[in-house]
């Protein structure tokens, strides 16, 4: 992280784009899914230990009189002959009796409910396809996209406009600009360079761009800050950032770094949520383990989405 210049705009500057958080429909819908999934799971649950509680339970119902402010129950049941409801009081000591034949007749009510609803949810994870809005879009052609703003875009259109779009390099400080990455780019620090390391190892699932800037809201007023990392999760299309605060034992420094985060939480991309935070200082370097674990959960993110079935989390 450097301090940021507000002064000039860039000639082609990225529209604020979906964070792993906010506006992230696609994986909205995922979690609808994988959430319906559950539910039925726990209804089939519900309704396995309904059936197998009446099918053990007394014949009958439950009646119950209230008189001069008492409560009486009875065991109400048809007689096999006469059809006529014959009723036998319950004493006290056969309360347990009035318990089984209450909780009889709760479950006897809910049951069709819990069966409603597993008809319900059964329904909308065949029929729900979260990939329909993606493709009316995706099948435009290239001079109709142009004109049409999508109410969702898609992950192969966020990696289009990716690739696409073009912007200029945070000019200050140039010359710190000395370490060389994997990815053939340089960065202002060794520690810069373990994180982009380590993300373009895991280029299959994410891409990144260094200090590419973006537009944030500041005091009421549009200006231009530049996230060390933007990361692109190319199965959901959604977007997140990652700062590294490398000199927390610079005061000056620590101001700027602060001022940075309040603006990412004033423009709701909130730390720890939206953006990834390292930091170190003198006496405590960057540590690898920990930007590997914090890629390892960007990873799971993926499959907790459902956009990837299998993955080997542990491969570096």
């Amino acid at each position: 992280m450097d301090r940021e210049n507000p002064e000039k705009k860039p000639k082609s500057l990225p529209k604020k784009p979906f964070s792993w958080r906010g506006g992230q429909i696609e994986k909205e819908e995922d979690i609808i899914k994988n959430r319906a999934r559950h539910e039925i799971t726990e209804l089939k649950q519900m309704l396995r230990a309904i059936n197998e509680y009446l099918k053990h339970a007394p014949k009958g119902g439950l009646k119950i009189q209230q008189r001069l402010g008492n409560t009486y129950y009875y065991h109400q049941q048809k007689s096999d002959e006469t059809s006529v409801y014959i009723k036998h009081y319950i004493s006290k000591k056969d309360e347990e009796l009035a318990k089984t034949l209450a909780q009889k007749g709760y479950y006897t009510k809910v049951k069709p409910v819990l069966e409603k609803n597993l008809h319900a949810l059964e329904e909308l994870v065949n029929t729900y396809d979260k990939d329909a809005i993606d493709r009316v879009y995706d099948t435009l052609i290239d001079a109709r996209k142009n004109l049409v703003n999508p109410i969702k875009v898609s992950a192969k259109e966020q990696l289009r406009r990716w690739n696409e779009e073009c912007y200029e390099p945070y000019q200050k400080y140039p010359e710190n600009l000395r370490y060389e990455t994997e990815k053939g780019e340089m960065v202002r620090s060794k520690s810069e360079v373990i994180i982009a390391n380590i993300l373009y190892q895991h280029r299959k699932d994410l891409l990144y761009k260094y200090e590419r800037p973006l537009e944030v809201m500041m005091g009421g007023r549009v200006q231009i800050i530049h996230p060390d990392f933007t990361i692109l999760n190319l199965h959901t299309g959604n977007i997140g950032y990652w700062e590294h605060a490398g000199r927390m034992d610079d005061a000056r420094y620590v101001n700027e770094f602060v001022q940075k985060m309040n603006a990412y939480i004033e423009n709701e991309i909130i730390p720890g949520e939206d953006v990834i935070v390292t930091y170190e200082t003198m006496n405590h370097p960057l540590n690898i383990h920990n930007v590997k674990v914090l890629v390892k959960r960007l990873l799971e993110k993926i499959v907790e989405e459902g956009c990837l079935h299998d993955y080997n989390y542990r491969r570096d």
